[in-house]
This record gives C-alpha cells, structure tokens and sequence, in this order.
C-alpha cells in the first residue's frame, strides 16, 4: 500500500507538467500577438511612408514592446505590470538605436539595428527579473544569465531575418503573411528564454 508520500510525488509532478505547458502556451500565443503588432507596426510603417524621426521611433518602440511586456506579465501573472516594462524597455531601445546611429553607423538599417535589438533584451530581462517579480525579485546572476541567453539566441535569429523585415521588396510587393512568421521567428527565441523556468546560470540545472 503506497504511502500518502508516494502518492503526492507523482500528483505534484503531474501539476508541474500542467504549469510548464501553460506557461509554453502562454509564451507561443505572445510570440504570435507580438508577431501581428509588429507586423502592422511596418505596414503603417510602409504604406504611409512614416519618416525616420527619433519621436517616430520612440512611439513605435514604446508601442510595440508593451505587447512584448504583456507577454512577459502573463507570464508571470501580472500582465498589467508588464505594459510599461515593455514600453520603457521599448523606448531604451529606441534611443540606444539613435545613439548607435550617431556614433558608430549613420546607415539608417546598419548595425544599429541589431545591436540596439541586443541592448532591448538585456534591458527586458533587468525589468522581468527585478520590477515584473517584486518582491520575489531573481538574483543579478540569475538575471544576467536570463538576459544573455535571449540576447544570444534572440539577436541570431533577429539576424536571419531582417533582410526578410527591413531589406527591399521584391517586385511584387512586400508580404506581410512572410513578414508575420519572420517576425515570430524573430520574437520566440527571446520571449521563451525570459520566460521558461529554466535557470541560465547553473550547469545541468533542470526546469
């Protein structure tokens, strides 16, 4: 006869199954609601001939990464909480873009782009670790960790992409449905590096 022990084991392993796939679920159902802002964020950008401004691209960071910080919010539970994460993080991105602009590469699609998208990362994951988790806040290591990891695997997959994102339109015009999944192609390695339970910083750690 099993013992009350034995018998919870296997019921609490079950219930961190559940909790690990709702939270996969969660995080892939964000990658594709950041995908579609992002998505029409260019198409606004496209169609209206929106100009390279610095108060353009402060709205248009500030915008899209909300719906990246609602990502990371249900996440954790805390989805309101996440909204001006992500704007913040949007805008340190914007203007990290600009600064790169002036300084290293004038070229309005140079390197800028992917440095400032690495910087956006590293900036997410200070915010989800230490403010979205008040008062249960990770540790710096911890959060550091977080923070290369979707800056690494974000930033490669960002630069696969972004002919796809940003480069010339072929003759017949930009497609949107590509631009769509390039852009969640783009989005998932980060989100999912912020988001699993998986610890960065320990060597063989599990989940």
């Amino acid at each position: 006869m099993k013992s009350g022990q034995e018998t919870a084991i296997p019921a609490q392993s079950a219930g961190l199954e559940y909790d690990r796939f709702a939270l996969n679920l969660k995080t892939i159902i964000g990658v594709f609601g950041v995908a579609a802002v992002a998505t029409v964020g260019d198409a606004i950008w496209y169609t209206y001939g929106v100009p390279h401004t610095i108060v353009a691209g402060l709205v248009h960071g500030a915008l899209l990464l909300t719906a990246v910080g609602a990502v990371l919010g249900a996440a954790s539970g805390r989805v309101l909480k996440g909204l001006p994460i992500g704007a913040l993080a949007g805008i340190g991105a914007a203007a990290s873009y600009y600064v790169l602009v002036a300084v290293v590469d004038r070229r309005t699609y140079g390197s800028a782009i992917p440095a400032a998208w690495v910087i956006m990362w590293l900036i997410l994951a200070a915010f989800e670790g230490w403010w979205l988790r008040a008062p249960h806040r990770r540790t710096w290591t911890a959060i550091a960790g977080r923070g290369v990891a979707a800056a690494v695997t974000g930033g490669v997959a960002f630069y696969l992409v972004m002919n796809i994102l940003w480069g010339p339109p072929s003759a017949g015009g930009r497609n949107y449905a590509l631009q769509f999944f390039a852009w969640a192609f783009a989005w998932a390695p980060g989100l999912f590096a912020l988001t699993t339970h998986r610890d960065f910083t320990r060597r063989g750690s599990g989940p």
